[in-house]
């Protein structure tokens, strides 16, 4: 992947993705998520904080070639899903989620990963 900095990944934002994922975060989600966007946007995403996600995960989400990011790092509670894609034959971190990792059992509630499989399945 091209980086903006050494040891950063270029990524790229859809405003009104982003904008569905902030309208159902919490405060401090709303406040993970822009500040999380503008230093990506500015300085492009750490590759040392980039984590494969699971190609199928246990929760039947299918995200192959797909990253994630742990937000706020190392271990926040939150968490962001990019699919990588090529762009003018350059690798680029393409935002797909931002949500809640993991949620309590009884919560109905999208993870950031049933957020990002159903962006990416439809």
């Amino acid at each position: 992947m091209t980086d903006k900095r050494a040891g950063h990944a270029p990524a790229l934002f859809d405003d009104v993705l982003i904008a569905e994922d902030i309208e159902r975060a919490s405060n401090t989600g709303r406040e993970v998520a822009l500040a999380s966007r503008a230093e990506y946007e500015r300085n492009g995403v750490p590759l040392n904080d980039l984590l494969p996600c699971e190609e199928e995960g246990p929760d039947g989400t299918v995200l192959a070639h797909c990253m994630k990011i742990y937000l706020p790092r190392p271990v926040g509670k939150f968490g962001m899903v990019f699919r990588i894609a090529l762009r003018e034959g350059k690798a680029q971190l393409v935002y797909a989620a931002f949500g809640v990792r993991h949620h309590p059992r009884d919560s109905h509630a999208p993870t950031v990963y049933e957020i990002a499989h159903n962006r990416l399945q439809s």
